[in-house]
């Protein structure tokens, strides 16, 4: 975790004094945005009680930092009583993403159109961000029913084709990781895997064959295929995939789906690391 940067408050003693964070920093605006970056940490879910502990703030003054970022969009409220990250942060965290990840939009661009061409399912991008895969670009089929997904949202790795291409590439120590935190992770149905020893025994046959399947694990009328890509070091950089609704998209669709996504992936890969040694 992130130590936390010293916080002067605007008015009480030794007030005038250089802050240590910066002369010319509003107190109030770092200390709420140090609130916000409490939530890039996992469980990304927390309540006022979570955020004093961990910052050690007052409660006072992490309500108000709570509810001003609740109020720009960058948290929202839960049924619990706790916050997740907003679709402000999406945006924020999309650009950020967007910026550093460009040389891998600009690779994949054309193979996610090759792609859409030959399946006239789906495609998706995503990029790893932490043990999360982040959307960052998209085709949307051209049929009339078909899945869609909001750009910048970002996913846990346990479900879904990318997430868990990407989880079963992983070195091996941030993978197990994952796996210990299960049960702090959504079960989207009731296909969802939250066993571990299910899920590690699956990433195994993940790893070897080249792409994974998502078959109604993380929404339960869609299927699809995903495969992860790899940077220059070997290092998983993201994922892409192809799905479509349940009912088009049959045993067939996903046999023929799985070697289009994995020559694809191998072939973003090899562009990326070309692009690397240039």
């Amino acid at each position: 975790m992130r130590e936390p940067i010293a916080i002067r408050d605007e008015v009480g003693a030794d007030a005038a004094e250089p802050r240590e964070a910066g002369q010319y920093v509003i107190s109030s605006a770092l200390r709420t945005l140090q609130v916000l970056r409490a939530f890039a940490e996992p469980p990304h879910r927390l309540g006022l009680a979570d955020v004093t502990s961990r910052l050690g703030l007052e409660k006072n003054q992490a309500y108000r930092s709570l509810k001003t970022l609740e109020a720009a969009g960058f948290l929202t409220p839960t049924a619990d009583a706790r916050f997740t990250l907003g679709p402000a942060a999406a945006e924020m965290q999309l650009a950020a993403t967007r910026s550093t990840g460009a040389s891998l939009m600009e690779v994949a661009a054309p193979l996610m159109d090759r792609l859409s061409e030959q399946t006239r399912e789906t495609v998706h991008l995503f990029m790893r961000v932490g043990d999360r895969a982040l959307c960052v670009d998209k085709r949307d089929s051209p049929q009339s029913v078909r899945l869609v997904a909001v750009l910048g949202r970002s996913f846990p790795l346990h479900a879904g084709a990318v997430p868990k291409a990407m989880l079963a590439n992983l070195p091996a120590d941030e993978r197990e990781a994952v796996l210990a935190s299960l049960e702090d992770l959504p079960r989207y149905t009731d296909k969802t895997i939250l066993d571990r020893d299910r899920l590690a025994a699956l990433l195994e046959v993940i790893r070897d064959q080249g792409y994974a399947v998502s078959d109604e694990d993380f929404d339960s009328a869609a299927k699809g295929v995903g495969a992860a890509v790899f940077g220059e070091d070997g290092q998983v950089v993201g994922g892409i995939s192809v799905g479509g609704p349940s009912y088009r998209v049959d045993e067939g669709a996903l046999s023929r789906f799985s070697l289009l996504v994995r020559a694809a992936a191998e072939e973003i890969s090899r562009r990326l690391a070309l692009a690397g040694k240039l």
